[in-house]
């Protein structure tokens, strides 16, 4: 069995190794992420200050211009260990684009054409606003416009002399005027950090091992990013959370499935 040069720890560890050691790295985000609930009765943020800035450029990593890089970086990271030959790279590489792509882009879907329409949550920005009048409708009214265009075409007016956030922070919520439950960054943020965790536990030692483990805090970061920007409740971000674990770990079962199969083809 070949080694990592970084260390002389076997690599291809089984499959039920990884998931188990993977438990216990994520034990500390199933503690945290239950203190989000926290969040909404403590936190009051200055959506013009510089905390609300920070949480959005946080969002925005594990949103679509963030995630696509942050999958760029990690694939190549984890493909590029040294005891690959090119084929077998090329192979991986190939494996986790299309994992990751049909769990992403599956996730995505479902829960955006099938669960969020189901449960049809409303985001807590758009209670307060319609709380305090400024919505100009009431939160149903809302909700009844025809697509989230139309919604975000109505927000935007709503905003456009509201000097109380960063621009930045206006445009975030304009732009997220779909259902609240689950959500969406959280679900992609657990399904990175859960399957490039899986994989570098499986495969790597040394410096790649502890990049990946990084994705961990990165994810729970994206979370808490959720509600104190008032985007999504504690429990969208709890259970996009979940759904995001489930389908890193799926991911990564079947790159590691697929990438056996293909070397005993091989053989």
């Amino acid at each position: 069995m070949t080694t990592d040069t970084a260390s002389d720890r076997p690599v291809n560890a089984p499959a039920r190794t990884v998931l188990k050691r993977l438990a216990l790295l994520l034990l500390p985000v199933a503690l945290l992420l239950p203190l989000t609930y926290l969040i909404p009765p403590l936190v009051r943020l200055d959506l013009a200050g510089s905390v609300a800035l920070g949480a959005y450029w946080i969002a925005e990593s594990g949103g679509t211009a963030g995630i696509p890089i942050i999958g760029a970086v990690m694939a190549a990271l984890i493909t590029s260990r040294p005891d690959l030959t090119v084929r077998r790279r090329l192979i991986e590489a190939a494996l986790v684009v299309l994992a990751l792509a049909a769990v992403l882009g599956g996730g995505a879907y479902v829960n955006e054409h099938a669960v969020k329409p189901t449960f049809a949550v409303a985001r807590p920005n758009v209670v307060a606003l319609g709380e305090s009048k400024e919505l100009k409708k009431s939160v149903e009214e809302f909700y009844a416009l025809p697509d989230k265009a139309a919604r975000s075409r109505h927000l935007d007016e709503v905003l456009a002399r509201d000097g109380r956030m960063d621009g930045r922070v206006r445009a975030h919520w304009v732009a997220e005027t779909g259902y609240s439950f689950p959500s969406g960054h959280s679900f992609s943020a657990m399904t990175f950090a859960t399957f490039f965790v899986a994989m570098a536990l499986a495969c790597c030692s040394g410096w790649r091992l502890w990049a990946a483990m990084l994705l961990v805090p990165w994810a729970v970061l994206v979370c808490y990013s959720r509600p104190l920007l008032m985007v999504h409740s504690p429990t969208d971000v709890c259970v996009g959370a979940l759904e995001g674990v489930a389908a890193g770990a799926a991911a990564f079962l079947f790159v590691r499935w697929a990438s056996e199969r293909s070397t005993a083809a091989k053989a």
